[in-house]
């Protein structure tokens, strides 16, 4: 295997090999030219290295990230320990967690990641800016998109909660995240978010039923809110666990009402698993979106580490291959294709002309990676190796 690390010249082709892939079995060589996957081809060897698309990470709080707390005893008493630890908060704070929730991120493997960034009136701007920051300090190594959040003190049907998410539009953020649910109004919030972001010509990203209580779920209307705008293909809803409480029947219908939109759904294994049905008791409901379900739709269906090391998930890395390992178990999704998809955002297998973003990590297979999350990896962006870990 040539090494690709050969400064700014590629005129000369990088050659991986042997590698094995994630769906497709057997030794296999990958030819790198101009950052790009030129040619594949079928090699004799036993491969050490596992090669797959670079990771991308659809949902996650960077600022919030690395803020030691005690474990919630509910998803409320959560909602509260954050809020006190985002008001103690200073810019430089903010930056600092960013960074390291990067930092981890690209060792991991992830060449794009999505970050939801607070604008209420507990941190004003102070969040996004440091997260701005932040970004910058990754430029061509990590794509990092910022979703403005209107959390549940950002109430997006008000003059003011406009204003918060249409200036940190004007700041540099990319798309509006929004909590509806938590919303006085949530059908009213909802509508309001999608109207928003027609008019600012962006897309959307919604923390939407995150919680197990059918009777109080949007997910049926906005499949048709999303049509009367003409928003199709720019909306995502992240979570989605009400779901799974829906009878069947009309869980399917949502799933291909979603499917008809373009709509993306993000599973957020970790913190769903963790947070949902918590009490004194064994939680009884388990925490996930249908995602077997929603893939038989024709939903996309991706992937987020969603929060890591806070008031609402005390453990994480940011390390997709956890997620993925965790939908696996938690989704019972088996199907080596599916869960490449989830993980690197509809990529299979390399392939010519894929880009060579891409993450090598030491084992025979993608049950082995799963198995096992190695800590060697080798991340390569436009074929050059941006970051590696080793013995």
């Amino acid at each position: 295997m040539t090494d690709p690390r050969r400064g700014d010249d590629r005129s000369q082709p990088a050659l991986l090999g042997p590698v094995t892939f994630p769906i497709t079995s057997g030794a296999h060589a990958v030819e790198i030219s101009a950052g790009t996957i030129c040619a594949v081809h079928a090699v004799d060897g036993i491969p050490e290295w596992l090669l797959l698309p670079a990771f991308v990470n659809l949902h996650a709080h960077a600022e919030r990230s690395f803020a030691p707390a005690a474990p919630p005893q509910s998803f409320a008493d959560a909602v509260r320990r954050a809020a006190e630890i985002r008001k103690a908060s200073a810019e430089p704070d903010f930056q600092r967690r960013a960074e390291t929730l990067f930092t981890r991120a690209l060792a991991h493997g992830t060449g794009k990641l999505r970050t939801h960034t607070d604008v209420d009136d507990l941190v004003e701007d102070r969040a996004l800016r440091g997260v701005l920051s932040a970004r910058a300090a990754f430029a061509g190594r990590l794509t990092i998109e910022i979703a403005a959040f209107a959390n549940s003190r950002v109430d997006p049907t008000s003059r003011e909660g406009r204003q918060r998410i249409v200036g940190a539009l004007f700041q540099g953020a990319d798309l509006i995240g929004a909590s509806p649910n938590a919303a006085p109004d949530p059908q009213k919030a909802m509508r309001a978010v999608l109207d928003l972001a027609r008019s600012e010509g962006v897309a959307v990203d919604f923390h939407l039923d995150e919680h197990g209580d059918a009777a109080s779920s949007l997910l049926p209307l906005v499949a048709g809110a999303i049509a009367e705008r003409g928003l199709e293909g720019r909306v995502t809803i992240s979570h989605a666990c009400a779901l799974a409480a829906l009878p069947p029947n009309k869980a399917l219908e949502i799933a291909h009402r979603l499917a008809a939109v373009d709509a993306t759904v993000v599973a957020l294994p970790a913190t769903n698993l963790y947070l949902q049905d918590r009490s004194q008791a064994t939680p009884r409901r388990r925490g996930i979106t249908l995602v077997r379900e929603l893939l038989a739709a024709g939903v996309r269906v991706r992937l987020g580490s969603d929060n890591v090391r806070d008031s609402f998930y005390p453990y994480g890395d940011a390390d997709p291959l956890e997620d993925a390992f965790l939908l696996a178990l938690a989704a019972h999704l088996d199907d080596p294709a599916h869960l490449v998809s989830a993980l690197c955002d509809g990529r299979g297998d390399p392939a010519v002309g894929d880009p060579a973003d891409l993450v090598l990590i030491r084992a025979d297979s993608l049950t082995d990676a799963l198995a096992r999350r190695p800590r060697e990896r080798i991340i390569l962006r436009g074929g050059r190796v941006v970051e590696e870990r080793l013995r």
